[in-house]
C-alpha cells in the first residue's frame, strides 16, 4: 500500500511553518493594530514574529516629500505619516498623478478641542474583527483539543494564543501628536503644501492648530512599558513562540488540520486587509476634510512640472514657499520667472492670473538668461 490506514498515522508537518508565515502582511499593520485596546486579546495571530522587534520605533515613518507652510515659513523635508494617510497621499505618488495638484480644507468640527486627540485608531475597524475571529478560532481550538483529549494540542492552543496578549502588553502604545503650547494667537496662516517626488502638489488650507500637530511638530509614540520590560518580554515571547511551535508539531493529525486550517485563513484574511487603504484604521472624525478645488490638470490634459507648479503658485497666490523647499531650480531664470509669477498670480502689473502664459514667460526668462551668460572668450577677458 502506497497510504497508511489509519488517519492517525498522517502528519502535517508544515503546521509549523503556516504558524509563522505572512510576515509581510501584519507588520504592514503592526503599529495600528497595537494601538488598539485589541491587541490585548488572546488570539491565533500568524507570523507573531513580526511584533518581536529588537527596538520599538519612536515615531511613525515618513513618506518621501517637502511639507511647506505658505505663510510661515516652516520647512520639512519629509512628510508625517499620518497626513500621508488622512489625506490622498498614496493616490499623488501613483504614476498617473505626476505634476497635479489638489488643494484641501481641514478644520476641527464643530465642538471638537484643538488640545483633544486629533488622530487615533479606530475601537471597531477590520483589524478589530480579525482580532476577534482570531480569539474565536483560539476558543474553538481549545475545545477541540480537549474533546479529542489531544495535549499537545491543548499547550500549544494556550502558549500561541496567550502570546498575542503578552506582544500587545509589549507594544501597546498612544499616539501623542505636537502642539503649539505657547505664543501670540496672531500668527500666519496655517495653510501647507505638500510636494511630493514626482511633482504632485496638495495644497491644505488650515489654522496653525490644526498644522502645527499634523505637519510640523513630530509625533510621538508612548509605550506602556519601557524598553527594559520589553526586551525581557520580548524574549519570554520568543520561548513562548518555540515551545507553541514544537508542541504544534507533535499534536494529533485532527488538530494539526485544524491549526493548519485556521493559520491558512487568517492569513488570507491578514493579507486582504493589508491591500487595503491605511485610512481606514485611523479615526480622524474629529477633522473635516473636504477637497475645495477639483484636480489641476484635467484628466487627458497635458502635464507638465512648469503647468503643475504654476497652478500651484496661482492657488496659494505665493511664491515664497518655491525658494523656501527649493522646488524649481535656482537659477537667475527661474527667479525672474518666480517674481513675475508671483505678481500675475496676485493680479498685480496689470496680469491676469487666467490669462498669464506662463509657458511662454519662463521661455522669455531663460532665453534672456543665456543672452546675458558671456561667451567662453569673454570669461578669460
Amino acid at each position: 500500500m502506497f497510504f497508511n490506514d489509519s488517519f492517525e498515522d498522517f502528519h502535517l508537518d508544515i503546521v509549523g511553518f503556516l504558524a509563522i508565515l505572512g510576515e509581510g502582511s501584519v507588520s504592514v499593520n503592526y503599529q495600528v493594530s497595537t494601538l488598539s485596546a485589541f491587541t490585548f486579546l488572546p488570539r491565533l495571530l500568524p507570523a507573531p514574529q513580526a511584533f518581536m522587534r529588537p527596538s520599538r520605533p519612536l515615531r511613525l515613518d515618513d513618506v518621501p516629500g517637502t511639507v511647506l507652510g505658505i505663510r510661515s515659513g516652516n520647512c520639512r523635508p519629509h512628510v508625517y505619516r499620518i497626513p500621508h494617510i488622512i489625506l490622498p497621499g498614496d493616490e499623488s505618488m501613483k504614476s498617473d498623478s505626476d505634476y497635479t495638484v489638489r488643494q484641501f480644507q481641514i478644520t476641527i468640527k464643530d465642538g471638537g478641542n484643538p488640545k483633544d486627540a486629533l488622530i487615533t485608531a479606530r475601537a471597531f475597524s477590520l483589524l478589530s474583527l480579525l482580532a476577534a475571529i482570531g480569539c474565536a478560532m483560539s476558543i474553538a481550538l481549545l475545545g477541540l483539543s480537549i474533546h479529542f483529549n489531544d495535549g499537545w494540542a491543548l499547550i500549544a492552543t494556550i502558549l500561541l494564543s496567550c502570546l498575542s496578549s503578552l506582544l500587545g502588553l509589549m507594544c501597546k502604545w498612544s499616539l501623542k501628536l505636537g502642539k503649539r503650547v505657547t505664543g501670540s494667537e496672531h500668527i500666519p496662516s496655517g495653510s501647507v503644501i505638500i510636494c511630493y517626488p514626482n511633482g504632485a502638489f496638495i495644497i491644505v488650507e488650515c489654522e496653525e492648530a490644526v498644522a502645527r500637530p499634523l505637519f510640523f511638530a513630530p509625533e510621538r509614540c508612548n509605550y506602556l512599558i519601557s524598553g527594559t520590560w520589553y526586551r525581557s518580554l520580548a524574549l519570554l515571547g520568543t520561548m513562548m513562540l518555540m515551545f507553541g511551535v514544537i508542541a504544534l508539531g507533535n499534536s494529533g493529525a485532527r488538530m494539526q488540520v485544524a491549526f493548519g486550517a485556521s493559520y491558512l485563513l487568517l492569513n488570507a484574511a491578514y493579507w486582504m486587509v493589508a491591500a487595503l487603504p491605511e485610512r481606514l484604521h485611523w479615526d480622524y472624525s474629529a477633522l473635516n476634510i473636504e477637497e475645495v478645488t477639483p484636480a489641476f490638470p484635467a484628466p487627458g490634459e497635458k502635464k507638465s512640472f512648469g503647468l503643475a507648479l504654476w497652478n500651484a503658485i496661482k492657488l496659494t497666490q505665493s511664491t515664497r514657499w518655491v525658494k523656501t523647499g527649493r522646488i524649481a531650480p535656482d537659477t537667475d531664470a527661474w527667479d525672474h520667472w518666480l517674481d513675475q509669477a508671483q505678481l500675475a498670480a496676485n493680479g498685480q502689473d496689470g496680469l491676469n492670473p487666467e490669462t498669464w502664459d506662463w509657458s511662454k514667460a519662463l521661455d522669455a526668462c531663460l532665453f534672456t538668461s543665456r543672452l546675458q551668460k558671456p561667451c567662453p572668450e569673454e570669461r578669460e577677458v
